[in-house]
């Protein structure tokens, strides 16, 4: 039971998130290219730019296994996905030192061991006791608005950046101390995705 209390897989042990919206001073009316033309001022004049700076936690992990026949348990309350939740044996620290730390070797596998005594399946490991790596992520948006005379309204044109500066976010490692893969991270969040769109408002 010791076992059972643990951080909540909806823990954030630190969540910044920063957004700035700047009016860029070229084009008429503005500190540069107050006089250009108006070919000038629509390609380069009254752009906005937009954006969202995120850092937060990795994902939680809670350490598992997959027990053999004669060592799971029947007639006990089931967990939350519908089947009990074996967890291994902690013995040090789970994760991989700094600097040996990568996708193919976040975890360490010497620091996690299945329970042998069949009397006694559930293993020390807390829930949620491990967390991936940091994700951080720049989204940004370049957009403007142009006079439509007839009829009259706007047309804006926008560019959205998602994941800015393609950076790599990791999802968690593999928790599962019987597989092939544990420790690996197989998975990351979406790459640098952008997309165009124009909306009138009359």
């Amino acid at each position: 039971l010791d076992a059972d209390f643990g951080l909540s897989g909806y823990h954030q042990p630190y969540n910044s998130t920063t957004s700035f919206v700047v009016d860029l001073p070229f084009g008429r009316g503005r500190r540069y290219l107050g006089n250009a033309s108006a070919v000038t001022d629509a390609l380069l004049g009254g752009w906005q730019i937009a954006g969202i700076n995120s850092v937060f936690a990795g994902e939680s992990v809670t350490l598992t296994y997959t027990p053999s026949a004669a060592a799971q348990v029947s007639g006990i309350q089931q967990d939350f996905r519908g089947a009990n939740n074996y967890r291994p044996n902690v013995n040090g620290d789970v994760l991989v030192a700094d600097g040996e730390r990568g996708p193919t070797n976040y975890l360490n596998p010497a620091s996690v061991a299945i329970p042998t005594d069949l009397s006694q399946p559930f293993g020390n490991a807390p829930r949620n006791s491990v967390r991936g790596p940091m994700i951080w992520q720049v989204d940004m948006v370049a957009s403007k608005r142009f006079p439509m005379p007839w009829p009259a309204g706007t047309l804006e044109f926008r560019a959205e950046f998602f994941n800015l500066l393609n950076r790599t976010n990791f999802r968690a490692p593999n928790g599962n101390r019987s597989s092939n893969a544990f420790g690996t991270i197989t998975a990351t969040y979406d790459p640098r995705i952008i997309q165009f769109g124009v909306r009138a408002s009359f």
